[in-house]
């Protein structure tokens, strides 16, 4: 079970120009195991391995314009509306917490992250337009499922891991001052921005692309203060393996989450590139030796039961093979959109 940091949950408002945040600051009781609701792969490590590399899907498909409405209401900012931080602690935690994350760290590495990553257009879909980040250098693993239609799907979610990519080598992480989010996830939460700002501009000087958007879910690890910052828009998921409990640290953002039911419900609420407004689910939580984090797009984790993605990444077979067992059995399974993977595991800094 989490451990949360306070009882209820607290809304503040706090300013961020056009950018929506939800943040869930939590901690992972140690000890405590919650309950669980072919391409080359890239690797990349981190505290031990300088590495950075970037996987690109090359095909079209996946979803369409009818996949992203705009939220219900309240679940929605409305352009130039004041975003609000929904937080499960009280003001003074929120800031005495976001000012400790920026305290400066030393140079020991808690813990040794390593990845891998690959993308598969699946068996009914034409073309690919998932496409994933493994930017070892700054901890950085992202997946992002596009839409539009003619190729565009494909430009935007690899536009917006090329935005981000840019940003964290770049240093273009400067922002609105966000006082109750920790530093390393609020430049998170900011390239994602402008991965949202970029997709607009470029389907604002193409007709043909106007409308595109895609999903994404992001990691950020931090080895020194042994955290991850998860951020995501949409329904591509991630996943953590503690023990033998998969977690799912993500909610879907589509219709049905907002409990809509019926035809239709599994259209997406929330959607990078398509509106002016992006609103961005933030969660923290602490990485534990022996963890398996998981990101995918919706290609895996809705043609593959929870409880068979657990079962695969149990195996241990290996970060490579096993990326290549989930897509492998998404396929198997039918294969029914195109499918990304980047699993990564967390081991000890140190020889044991």
């Amino acid at each position: 079970m989490f451990l949360w940091l306070a009882m209820g949950v607290l809304l503040l408002t706090v300013g961020l120009g056009s950018l929506g945040a939800v943040v869930w600051l939590q901690r992972s009781e140690r000890g405590a195991t919650p309950s669980s609701s072919a391409p080359r792969p890239e690797r990349a490590s981190l505290a031990l391995v300088d590495a950075a590399s970037t996987g690109v899907a090359e095909d079209e498909g996946g979803s369409t314009l009818g996949d992203v409405v705009r939220p219900l209401e309240g679940h929605a900012i409305a352009a130039g509306a004041e975003p609000s931080i929904g937080l499960d602690i009280d003001v003074s935690e929120a800031i005495s917490a976001a000012e400790a994350e920026d305290d400066p760290t030393g140079p020991v590495a808690r813990i040794l992250v390593t990845a891998a990553g690959s993308s598969d257009a699946g068996r009914r879909r034409a073309h690919n337009e998932d496409a994933y980040l493994v930017l070892g250098r700054h901890g950085l693993f992202a997946i992002a499922d596009g839409m539009g239609g003619y190729a565009a799907g494909e430009v935007a979610s690899q536009l917006a891991l090329d935005t981000m990519r840019a940003a964290f080598e770049g240093g273009d992480l400067e922002g609105t001052k966000m006082l109750t989010v920790p530093r390393r996830g609020a430049e998170l939460i900011r390239s994602i921005q402008l991965a949202n700002t970029a997709i607009l501009e470029q389907a604002r000087s193409n007709e043909a692309q106007q409308g595109m958007g895609t999903t994404l879910v992001a990691a950020r690890f931090s080895p020194n203060r042994q955290r991850v910052y998860i951020a995501h828009v949409g329904d591509s998921r991630l996943y953590r393996l503690r023990g033998h409990d998969l977690t799912q640290l993500t909610t879907d953002h589509t219709l049905a989450a907002l409990g809509v039911q019926g035809p239709g419900s599994n259209k997406l609420s929330r959607a990078v590139g398509v509106f002016d407004d992006v609103e961005v689910d933030l969660s923290i939580d602490e990485p534990l030796v022996g963890d398996y984090y998981v990101l995918c797009s919706d290609g895996l984790s809705k043609m593959v039961p929870e409880g068979r993605i657990a079962e695969l990444v149990r195996a241990r077979a290996g970060l490579e093979p096993t990326v290549q067992a989930l897509i492998s059995e998404a396929n198997a399974r039918g294969g029914k959109d195109n499918v990304t993977v980047i699993l990564v595991r967390v081991d000890s800094p140190t020889p044991t």
